[in-house]
C-alpha cells in the first residue's frame, strides 16, 4: 500500500533525552513524552496506525496533532468519511482556516457535498472556498450571488442568464456592473426595483450604474430619491459637476459621516470658516474614522483666527501622526509592566515548544503554544509573543501585541506590536537608498503586517504591497533584477524594491514623507492632483487634501507605526 507524505518535520529520539534534562517539571516531561509516542506512532504508520488513533483521544496540542495525522492516515487508505472525522474533532479542539479548508476537501471525496458545502461556505470568500462552491452549490442563483460578492463577475452572469427571479435579476444587475456593462446593469436594476421599491441600497447601486452610462441628471435623480442612503454618491456626483453649493447640500442631507467631512472641506473651500468649523468639531466629538482629520482641521482653523486656547485643547487629543505634522509631538512614556510571575502551564509549555523546536519541528511547538495562549494571562501572553520574536515569526507576535496593546500599553508589549521585522534586509536598503528604516518597518507593518505572501484585492504583493507593473518597472529599471511574477513574494526582493521606491518618493517632495507616504498609498499624481485642487501648501494641510478615504487613513497609521518604531528603537525619536 502506497502512503501520502504527511507534511510534519519528524522529531528526533533526542526528544526523549531533552525530557529528562528540562528543569521544567512533571508538565513539561510529560508533554515531550506524549510528542515523543506521537513521533512514532507516526514514523511507523501503518503499522502504528492504531497507537495514533490512541494518541488522538487525548485533549491539547498532542491530541490535536494526533487527530490530524490519523485523519491523513485514514485518507491515505481511501477513508475519506473517517478521515473527516478525525478533522472534525480536530476542529473541536482547535479550529484554523487550513484545516477547515482540509475537512471540506476530505467531505468532498468522500461524496458528502452537502457536508463538505457547509464547511467550504465558513471560508468565503477565500478563493479555494469560491472554486469548491463553483463544485458544490447547485443552486445557480445563490452561486451567481456567491462569485458576485468574491468578483467572478463573468462566470457569474451566465448562470443568471436569463433571469427569471428577482434574485437571480439583482445577481444579473451586479455581475453586469461589475463587468462595466453600464446600461445592460442598470436596465437590470431598474426592473429588480419595480418590485422591491422599498431597498435604498440596491437603489444607490441603480443610480451608479446610471451615472457610469453617462446620465448624470438621472443618477443625481435616483440618488435623490434614495434619501439618505443616496445623498452621498448626489454629493459626489454634484461635486465632480461643480455644483458645490448643492454639493454641500447634499452632503449634509446624508447619514455618513464621511459625506459631512466632505462638506466641511467644501465649505472651507468657499470660505465659509464658521461652517466648516462648526462640522469639524461635532465630527471631531464622536467616534467615526474621520474625527481625527477633523479635529487636525479645526485645530488649524482656531490657531489662523487666533483662539490658541481652543486649539490647544482639541490639539491635546490628536493621534500621534498629527501631532508631529504640526509639530507639537513628544514621545510617551511606556507604562510601568506591574510584576507578573509567568504561570507553570505556559513555562511548561515553552520549555517543550524551545525542545520542538530545537528539533526542527515548529508547526508542533507553535501547535503546543496556540493551545497554553487560550488560557494564559497577560503575563504568559507576552511571554509566549516573545518566543514568537526569537523564533522570526514577527506576524504572531504582532498579533499578540497589537491584542494586548488596548489595555497594557508596556514597552514589552509596544515591542511585540512593533517587531524589528527583516532587520537585517530593512538597515541595509534603508542605507543604500538613504530612507529611515523605521519608516520602512513602518510601511511593512501597515500594508501586509508581515506577511510576505500577502495580495491585495489591487493585486499588490508581499511585504510591501507592490503592484505587478510597479515592482516590474523597479525590478528592471532601478534594481537590476530579473523579473518574475514571484518575485514580489521574496521578501528580500520586496523590500529592495519597496524601499527604494520610498525613497523615490521622498525624493520627489523634497523629503517630505507626508506627501511621500501618501503617494505611496494614492499615487503622485493623485496626490499632486489633490493638494493642487485643495491649496495644501502646507504640510499640516496634506491630510485633509486627501481625496481618497483609504490613502488619507493610511497616511495616519503609517506615520503613527513611525513615530511608534521611532519611540522604541531610535536613538533619538524626534530627529
Amino acid at each position: 500500500m502506497k502512503w501520502i507524505a504527511l507534511p510534519i518535520v519528524l522529531v528526533g529520539a533526542a526528544l526523549s533525552i531533552v525530557a529528562v534534562l528540562l528543569p521544567g517539571g512533571d508538565t513539561a516531561s510529560s508533554a515531550l513524552a506524549g510528542y515523543e509516542a506521537l513521533r512514532r506512532a507516526q514514523d511507523g504508520l501503518p503499522r502504528t496506525v492504531a497507537g495514533l488513533e490512541q494518541l488522538a483521544g487525548r485533549d491539547g496540542a498532542v491530541g490535536w496533532e494526533a487527530r490530524i495525522l490519523a485523519a491523513r492516515a485514514r485518507a491515505a487508505e481511501a477513508d475519506f468519511a473517517g478521515a473527516a472525522d478525525f478533522l472534525r474533532r480536530a476542529l473541536e479542539l482547535r479550529a484554523t482556516t487550513a484545516l477547515r479548508a482540509e475537512l471540506g476537501t476530505m467531505l468532498e471525496a468522500a461524496g458528502l457535498r452537502v457536508e463538505a458545502k457547509a464547511e467550504w461556505e465558513k471560508l468565503l470568500p477565500k478563493p479555494d472556498a469560491v472554486l469548491a462552491m463553483m463544485r458544490l452549490e447547485p443552486d445557480a442563483v445563490r452561486l451567481a450571488s456567491i462569485l458576485v460578492t468574491a468578483g467572478r463577475y463573468a462566470d457569474a452572469l451566465p448562470l443568471v442568464t436569463p433571469a427569471t427571479t428577482d434574485a437571480a435579476r439583482l445577481a444579473r444587475a451586479r455581475a453586469l456592473a461589475g463587468l462595466g456593462k453600464s446600461n445592460d446593469a442598470a436596465a437590470e436594476f431598474a426592473r429588480y426595483l419595480e418590485s422591491h421599491k422599498s431597498e435604498t441600497a440596491v437603489r444607490v447601486e441603480y443610480g451608479r450604474a446610471v451615472e457610469r452610462a453617462g446620465d448624470s441628471d438621472r443618477a443625481l435623480e435616483i440618488y435623490h430619491s434614495a434619501g439618505a442612503s443616496g445623498a452621498y454618491r448626489e454629493g459626489l456626483l454634484l461635486e465632480s459637476l461643480g455644483r458645490i453649493r448643492d454639493a454641500v447640500d447634499a452632503y449634509q442631507r446624508s447619514s455618513d459621516l464621511e459625506a459631512h467631512w466632505r462638506a466641511a472641506r467644501l465649505l472651507e473651500s468657499l470660505g465659509d470658516v464658521a461652517g466648516a468649523l462648526k462640522i469639524y468639531e461635532a465630527l471631531a466629538a464622536g467616534t467615526h474614522r474621520v474625527h481625527d482629520d477633523a479635529a487636525l482641521r479645526a485645530v488649524l482653523l482656531r490657531r489662523a483666527s487666533g483662539n490658541a486656547e481652543q486649539a490647544g485643547s482639541l490639539a491635546g487629543g490628536l493621534p500621534a501622526a498629527f501631532q508631529w505634522i504640526l509639530g507639537s509631538y513628544v514621545p510617551p512614556a511606556f507604562a510601568a509592566a506591574a510584576p507578573s510571575a509567568v504561570s507553570a502551564r505556559v513555562t511548561g509549555a515553552l520549555r517543550v515548544a524551545d525542545a520542538l523546536a530545537k528539533e526542527g519541528n515548529v508547526e508542533w511547538a507553535t501547535a503546543e503554544l496556540e493551545f497554553a495562549f487560550v488560557d494564559a494571562d497577560t503575563a504568559g501572553r507576552i511571554a509566549i509573543g516573545q518566543w514568537y520574536a526569537r523564533q522570526g515569526d514577527a506576524r504572531r507576535a504582532f498579533q499578540i501585541g497589537s491584542e494586548l496593546l488596548a489595555k497594557t500599553p508596556t514597552r514589552a508589549v509596544y515591542e511585540l506590536a512593533y517587531p524589528k521585522a527583516y532587520w537585517t534586509s530593512v538597515t541595509k536598503w534603508a542605507e543604500t537608498y538613504e530612507i529611515d528604516p523605521y519608516l520602512v518597518l513602518a510601511v511593512i507593518r501597515e500594508e501586509s503586517n508581515y506577511l510576505p505572501t500577502a495580495v491585495s484585492s489591487s493585486n499588490a504583493g508581499g511585504l510591501m504591497q507592490l503592484l505587478p507593473s510597479t515592482a516590474k518597472w523597479i525590478a528592471e529599471s532601478k534594481c537590476k533584477l530579473t523579473y518574475t511574477a514571484d518575485l514580489a513574494f521574496d521578501p528580500g526582493a520586496n523590500i529592495r524594491m519597496g524601499t527604494w521606491y520610498l525613497s523615490y518618493l521622498a525624493g520627489l517632495y523634497d523629503g517630505d514623507i507626508v506627501r511621500a507616504v501618501s503617494a505611496y498609498n494614492g499615487g503622485n499624481g493623485n496626490v499632486d492632483r489633490w493638494t493642487a485642487a485643495a491649496k495644501a501648501t502646507r504640510r499640516a494641510d496634506v491630510p485633509g487634501a486627501l481625496a481618497s478615504i483609504e490613502t488619507r487613513e493610511y497616511l495616519a497609521k503609517v506615520l503613527n507605526s513611525w513615530l511608534a518604531y521611532r519611540t522604541l528603537y531610535a536613538p533619538d525619536p524626534t530627529s
